[in-house]
């Protein structure tokens, strides 16, 4: 499975091609990642060193 990452934030988003939403979420994380370093790599690279992208997010919007 192949991942777009942001090195300085250390976050991840899987690229998932049967997803159409998934196309979305891409978007949104080169949107407010732009103009830090986006690299695309395979998942197994990043796994462990990286954090998902939006679980800090939905955490919040479960709390209220």
């Amino acid at each position: 499975m192949r991942a777009r990452s942001c090195i300085k934030c250390r976050e991840y988003v899987l690229i998932e091609p049967s997803n159409p939403n998934n196309i979305e979420i891409i978007n949104k994380f080169e949107k407010e990642h732009r103009g830090h370093t986006l690299i695309t790599s395979n998942f197994e690279e990043i796994k462990g060193s990286y954090k998902p992208y939006g679980k800090e997010e939905e955490q919040e919007e479960k709390e209220e």
